[in-house]
This record gives structure tokens, C-alpha cells and sequence, in this order.
């Protein structure tokens, strides 16, 4: 496989942690830290609504205790979102010009995985 072949559905994860976005924001934290992950897709009805990131929390912290906070008051809400068929050529170009770190991938308007930079890189090597 060479780059140009590589696409979304060949590089994303598809065993998602998701949250509510209902919960609170300390909840979400928790999870975020146990499971060693930087970012959370929030689902609301089967439907990607927004994400909230550890980057998120972080800045947050800086004005306000966010810790009885709901994740729907600090999730980035309409994410940009990809197709399984987004050529990696794309998703690097999305995710230095709009300053992202992951990518939900969209199908039929569900969430079938999460494309990270780590996934990228690691592709990367593998083809080279």
C-alpha cells in the first residue's frame, strides 16, 4: 500500500469511548485520564453532536472550576467530520489547517471511528 492509497477507514479507531453530554464534566475527565485518552466524541440520539478534549478542560480551568460543569458547556460542538473514503493526502491537510488532532468519521450520520495523528504516524512507518 502506498500513501496515496491510505484512507480513513484504513487508519481509524472503531473501539470508541463516547460520553452524553449530559454528564458532567468532571465524569468525562475521569475517563479521558483512565483510558488514557486525549478526547471524547459526544453523542446525543445516535448522533455526533460535538468533542470535548483534555485540551478543552484545560483551558477552561484557567477561567472557571469546571468540575460541576456539564460536557455540553465545553465540548467544540460540530466537529469537522470525515468519510471513510477521506484520503489521508486530506485528513493531514484538515488537521494542520483547522489545528485538530482527531477527525470523527461519519457514515450515514453515525459515528464509525476516530481518526488521531498517532494513527497517521503510525501508518506512516508502517509504509515506509
Amino acid at each position: 500500500m502506498e500513501l496515496k492509497d491510505i484512507k480513513a477507514k484504513d487508519i481509524m479507531v472503531t473501539d470508541l469511548l463516547t460520553i452524553d453530554p449530559h454528564e458532567k464534566v468532571a465524569a468525562a475527565d475521569l475517563l479521558m485520564v483512565r483510558n488514557s485518552i486525549g478526547g471524547l466524541p459526544v453523542i446525543e440520539n445516535e448522533k455526533l453532536i460535538g468533542i470535548l478534549t483534555q485540551k478543552d478542560i484545560m483551558l477552561s480551568r484557567f477561567s472557571i472550576s469546571v468540575g460541576g460543569l456539564q460536557v455540553e458547556d465545553l465540548m467544540t460542538r460540530n466537529p469537522i467530520k470525515i468519510r471513510p473514503e477521506t484520503t489521508l493526502e486530506e485528513i493531514i491537510e484538515l488537521m494542520l489547517t483547522k489545528n485538530v488532532e482527531r477527525l470523527p468519521v461519519i457514515k450515514e450520520e453515525k459515528l464509525v471511528g476516530l481518526v488521531m495523528h498517532g494513527q497517521i504516524l503510525k501508518k506512516i512507518h508502517e509504509v515506509l
